[in-house]
């Protein structure tokens, strides 16, 4: 799609993962439940309709999710979008993370966009163990990392925060990404 955030950046590659922050969920402090259990709230809900539109049309061929609520919650709207199903992984959760197994496996589907949505705490700590981060970035809720994939690992990183979102423009069908200034 022309003018598209990534304008078919993803094809030709190894492959391409999104790893996705979760979308704004209740306060810790005022949720009574189990951590686990936490839902998203409204300011949430719109973070998770405005990743789908923005991921959507990368037509990623696996969506995964921590089994968290709000990870899950996160998804959904992405899932619907392009009708499949939400696989949920104890791998990207605190149940049993190990974010470096799951993308290996994610390595081996060539040529193809994958999305996992997680944790604001392990994404980056699995990507500086990569030696692909040399910080932290503010990793805001409803905030990403595109993962370029090459030669079965990761190859390069982007941050994207959810600031990059944009609406679309007039007489535009999707939703995208506003490039970074230097980006091509």
């Amino acid at each position: 799609m022309p003018g598209h955030w990534l304008e078919g950046e993803t094809r030709g590659m190894a492959s391409t993962v999104f790893l996705v922050r979760h979308a704004k969920a209740a306060r810790r402090e005022e949720w009574a439940g189990a951590d686990r259990d936490r839902p998203l709230i409204q300011r949430g809900r719109a973070q998770a309709e405005r990743l789908a539109r923005a991921l959507a049309p990368e037509r990623p061929v696996l969506l995964a999710a921590s089994p968290w609520l709000r990870c899950v919650e996160t998804a959904e709207p992405l899932a619907k979008t392009l009708g499949i199903e939400v696989v949920r992984d104890q791998r990207l959760g605190y149940d049993g993370p190990d974010l470096e197994a799951w993308m290996r496996e994610a390595a081996a589907v060539p040529g193809s966009a994958v999305v996992a949505v997680g944790h604001g705490d392990l994404i980056p700590h699995y990507l500086l163990r990569a030696g692909l981060l040399h910080g932290v970035p503010r990793f805001r809720t409803g905030s990403l990392f595109r993962v370029r994939l090459g030669d079965g690992g990761p190859a390069e990183v982007v941050y994207l925060d959810r600031s990059d979102l944009k609406a679309p423009e007039r007489n535009e069908v999707s939703w995208g990404l506003r490039r970074r200034q230097g980006e091509r």
